[in-house]
């Protein structure tokens, strides 16, 4: 139930329009890379951060991530329920896997450092 609660949250247009407090990468840089597999990489990284206490992402994390779910979401011109649906869903399904944290998590990192080297960065901006 608290999954599904979540992923009504995560589909509502507040969450889908907040405003992004960190540098996201360069555009360029993410249509470069935007595939499902990225996608689905950044969307798992963003769930077994916020769900998994070994692995908590920092304020800054989570925005740069979640960030940039949204812009390759949106060139893939995904909606937020379709999002909700065949992006964070399945995300959400792995996390029910025993073993998930463990294997996921120590992944967050390198992606973070990934986005930074494209131009994103964690740090408060202004």
């Amino acid at each position: 139930m608290k999954r599904l609660a979540l992923i009504a949250l995560l589909a509502s247009p507040a969450v889908a329009d907040r405003a992004i407090t960190v540098q996201l990468p360069d555009d360029a840089k993410i249509a470069e890379a935007a595939t499902a597999g990225f996608l689905s990489e950044l969307a798992l990284a963003e769930v077994v951060g916020v769900n998994c206490p070994d692995y908590r992402l920092t304020k800054g994390e989570a925005e740069l991530i979640s960030g940039t779910v949204d812009l390759v979401a949106d060139i893939f011109d995904l909606n937020p329920e379709t999002r909700a649906q065949n992006v964070y869903g399945p995300a959400f399904a792995l996390l029910d896997q025993p073993g998930t944290c463990d294997t996921e998590g120590p992944k967050i990192a390198p992606l973070v450092e990934k986005l930074k080297a494209m131009g994103g960065g964690t740090d408060p901006l202004g």
